[in-house]
């Protein structure tokens, strides 16, 4: 698994593999991976193996009800993962979750595990095995061992570019839908169901067809009465940002989302994150991509040069570039144009 994730593979491919190789040290007959935004903890995919289709209700029991081994709750925990046997003291009818979902699937084991490294969360998987068949306290505690190995892969995954063939239009301006309590759509504007396609919806929004992210972070803001947030890379490449709010008159549980190109200082941590860059060389390349040479780079960060030029080795490296050409290349016209209407000719990097 080690080996696997630092193949840099594409999601649908990574996933693929760790499920084959994850069923012969864990066999279980499903399972459902998420991808997940580390600074929100919300939900950005969702990709099930041998499940019915639930993706609506399962974001729903997630961020709507207060169950067992929420992946949030595994994420900030001393051990990412966790069984709903352990978790629900052996009464599995405890769990809505169980008693919803599960039990009319036949099921009776279930190990989630959030991948945890570095400190952030980047994806997630719970597996099933049908009934009488549960997960034993030794195989929770592997799944555990494997988290950040698989958070290393999901975080690769991430900057991997996007396949072939898929064009980069001019971003669309913001565009804003309002679901109801049951998350039908009563209003939506031009602008919002372009970036529904851009999230991968097909035909006309509706119940249960609606893009997992969108699904997640409008049930986030409506448990929590307030707002919520995700960024998502959309199938051109293109990233996209949700804002989700409450809205206030009118029927309750309502939710107002505005979908729009994230600005280039909001992608930037996650990025550099997904790189695996340390906070000063986070800080570093954010003054790279700025076009400040190396002078003023130590004397920005209190460093000398020397050092500014050990920092950049190390980013080069992670980031598989040779020069700050390269890295700004890399950074910032693969992840930041396609969200920005081009205004003239980008700097070149200062040397």
């Amino acid at each position: 698994m080690a080996r696997l994730t630092g193949t840099k593979l594409d999601l649908a491919a990574l996933i693929d593999e760790a499920g084959r190789l994850l069923a012969q040290a864990l066999p279980f007959d499903g399972a459902c991976w998420h991808t997940i935004d580390p600074a929100t903890l919300i939900e950005t995919s969702f990709r099930a193996v041998n499940l019915p289709d639930l993706d609506a209700l399962v974001a729903e029991n997630e961020y709507l009800h207060d169950d067992f081994n929420r992946y949030s709750v595994l994420a900030r925990s001393r051990r990412h993962s966790g069984l709903l046997s352990e978790a629900t003291a052996g009464d599995l009818n405890r769990s809505r979750r169980y008693r919803e979902f599960l039990l009319p699937s036949g099921v009776r084991g279930e190990l989630r595990t959030s991948f945890v490294v570095d400190g952030a969360c980047w994806g997630s998987v719970a597996i099933f095995r049908a009934a009488p068949v549960d997960f034993s306290a030794e195989e929770r505690d592997f799944a555990h061992e494997l988290a950040a190995n698989l958070g290393r892969g999901f975080r690769a995954a991430l900057v991997q570019p996007q396949a072939p063939g898929g064009s980069v239009a001019a971003a669309p301006g913001p565009g804003v839908l309002l679901l109801d309590r049951d998350q039908r759509v009563e209003s939506i504007t031009a602008a919002a169901r372009s970036w529904l396609v851009e999230l991968g919806l097909a035909g006309e929004p509706g119940r249960g067809r609606l893009p997992h992210v969108l699904v997640a972070v409008a049930d986030r803001a409506r448990a929590t009465g307030g707002d919520a947030a995700a960024r998502v890379r959309g199938r051109s490449g293109q990233w996209v940002g949700l804002h989700a709010s409450a809205a206030s008159g009118g029927d309750s549980g309502r939710v107002a989302v505005i979908l729009q190109s994230p600005t280039a200082a909001s992608i930037a941590p996650l990025i550099a994150a997904a790189y695996g860059l340390t906070s000063r060389e986070r800080e570093l390349t954010e003054l790279v991509l700025q076009g400040y040479p190396t002078g003023d780079i130590a004397a920005r960060l209190f460093i000398s040069a020397h050092t500014v030029q050990e920092h950049l080795k190390s980013i080069f490296a992670k980031a598989g570039v040779h020069s700050r050409r390269e890295l700004v290349g890399n950074l910032f016209l693969r992840h930041y144009q396609p969200t920005i209407q081009p205004i003239g000719r980008i700097p070149e990097p200062v040397d």
